[in-house]
């Protein structure tokens, strides 16, 4: 989706928040959004941490307030889509309660929320700004165009090229892949042809993978001044809200 940017006074792009709500709003607050921002989300608002459904509600919320919010799918958020059509109604109620702290998604009657599955199927595989081009993992640059492997850009991890000319000058900002913070802020110091921006929010204690002493923020980058924002994981705990339905 090609998106025009210049009638904006700043851009935000925000990776990874996976239901660390409370470190959303203190991110969001910290930056001062305005109503003639933007901001472009890429993707994994949910799973692992505590409270997706409060990501989703105040995204929902940020909209409803105009202001200007642009929503990309991870990896998770298609997981969800595919589960929710081709899991037993059962199984798939346990397994996202489970993975979200809670069973917020559902009505009573074990129903999904009609305005969750409307905003993650109303998100994009990719943004194409004047100067950027954003996404949740990566583009796989031989074979097909690469603006058409949306399974790329869902869930690549190991980059084939890094190479201005195959974007016509335009870098790259993508998350799902959980990056030491010093690594992020040289590429954006550098002003890199790929930009990682996923800190791994919810990575705040021993993890048999990645080391989380280097990760634990949730950031954010302003397009026009090249401002890094990084907010450590602001502690959440379980919100449960009652079913209305």
């Amino acid at each position: 989706m090609i998106i025009k940017t210049k009638k904006y006074k700043r851009r935000f792009v925000i990776s990874d928040v996976h239901g660390c709500s409370n470190t959303l709003k203190k991110l969001i607050e910290l930056i001062n959004l305005q109503t003639n921002d933007v901001v472009f989300f890429l993707g994994d608002y949910i799973d692992k941490g505590p409270n997706s459904v409060q990501v989703l509600d105040f995204i929902i919320e940020l909209r409803k307030l105009n202001y200007n919010i642009f929503t990309l799918r991870g990896n998770h958020e298609q997981d969800f889509l595919n589960m929710s059509v081709n899991y037993d109604p059962d199984f798939f109620y346990s397994y996202v309660s489970r993975k979200n702290g809670g069973e917020n998604f559902f009505t009573k009657f074990k129903q999904i929320e009609s305005k969750y599955v409307d905003f993650f199927q109303n998100t994009h595989f990719y943004f194409e700004l004047e100067d950027f081009f954003l996404v949740h993992a990566g583009f796989k640059f031989f074979g097909n165009d690469f603006l058409k492997d949306t399974s790329s850009m869902l869930e690549l991890r190991y980059w084939n090229f890094s190479d201005l000319k195959l974007t016509n000058g335009k870098r790259i900002i993508h998350g799902h892949d959980p990056t030491n913070y010093e690594i992020i802020n040289r590429a954006v110091q550098n002003k890199s042809f790929r930009i990682p921006l996923d800190n791994g929010c919810v990575y705040t204690k021993l993890h048999k993978y990645y080391d989380y002493t280097k990760l634990g923020k949730l950031c954010c980058i302003e397009l026009n001044s090249w401002t890094l924002t990084c907010v450590k994981n602001e502690k959440d705990i379980v919100l449960k809200t009652k079913n209305k339905k």
